[in-house]
């Protein structure tokens, strides 16, 4: 299976690519609209983020926030179409495909209390996959994967943009 992940993925980033010069502007593939992924952290005990993000093949993101968070409720962009690819790629060199499903309290030992839960889906014509990670999970091998993976989804997806700083984050006082 990750062998067919690598071949769809240099498939698309070889289609996306225009001859220089030829005035063609259009994609050389339409990216559907269907695929996308989306990125959601779960409360915590203190002063976690809250949100959930999504990036549709086609660049549409639509974010809802929700405690913890500097933009609150529903929000929509729209990046490029390219971001979506470039999720794909960044995915299948960190060996997303190869993640077990669920690293829960239920299937980790040891475990913290009230840490945030962190959700991937992701539904393209090249990988359908839910990963599920209960940040509180210790003595997992691939914790260190994992983080390295998320922080870079949340760098692609522009997370902080909608997060917010810590300062920002913080409960209005009235």
């Amino acid at each position: 299976m990750k062998k067919l992940f690598t071949l769809v993925i240099a498939a698309l980033a070889l289609a996306s690519c225009t001859e220089a010069g030829s005035g063609d502007t259009a994609p050389a593939r339409d990216i559907s609209p269907f695929d996308y992924i989306t990125l959601s952290r779960t409360a915590c005990f203190g002063a976690c983020p809250v949100y959930d993000i999504t990036l549709q093949g086609d660049g549409r993101v639509t974010y809802h926030g929700g405690r913890f968070t500097k933009l609150q409720g529903q929000h929509s962009e729209t990046y490029s179409a390219g971001r979506f690819l470039e999720v794909l790629s960044m995915l299948e060199m960190r060996g997303f495909a190869d993640f077990d499903d669920a690293y829960t309290r239920n299937t980790c030992q040891p475990w913290a209390t009230d840490h945030p839960t962190v959700k991937i889906e992701l539904k393209s014509a090249a990988m359908s996959k839910n990963l599920e990670w209960y940040t509180g999970c210790r003595g997992i091998k691939e914790r260190a994967q994992l983080e390295g993976l998320v922080n870079e989804l949340e760098r692609i997806l522009d997370v902080d943009r909608f997060i917010g700083t810590p300062d920002e984050r913080k409960p209005k006082r009235r």
